[in-house]
């Protein structure tokens, strides 16, 4: 019978296959829209990751933890916004892709191992 504990471990394990999947179809795809798709995939899960990153941070009295959250949030924003106003050039695209992939490890880390 599964506990809360076994829940929040087979949740979290979920999210984390989640995010190794998208990253990999992220940089793996050759399909411009797909590559698009994925990268608001990994900016949302990024967003949400450092969301529950400055709950705990907030509500845990971690300002630390808080802020990495916000600076990871404000990062996956701005990947979506790069890449919305990157108008087809591909060195731009490929920075939003990295940096919605440094919010999203960073927000994983952030959340679930500190």
């Amino acid at each position: 019978m599964f506990t809360m504990l076994d829940l929040l471990v087979v949740v979290c394990m979920g999210i984390a296959a989640l995010t190794l999947l998208s990253l990999c179809l992220m940089f793996f795809l050759k399909n411009k829209l797909a590559k698009r798709i994925c990268l608001y995939v990994v900016s949302v899960i990024a967003m949400y990751m450092s969301g529950v990153g400055i709950y705990i941070g907030l509500f845990g009295w971690f300002p630390g933890q808080a802020a990495v959250g916000v600076a990871m949030m404000a990062l996956a924003i701005g990947a979506v916004v790069l890449d919305i106003f990157s108008r087809g050039d591909d060195k731009r695209q490929l920075i939003a892709r990295i940096a919605g992939s440094v919010a999203l490890i960073v927000g994983f880390a952030n959340a679930v191992l500190f």
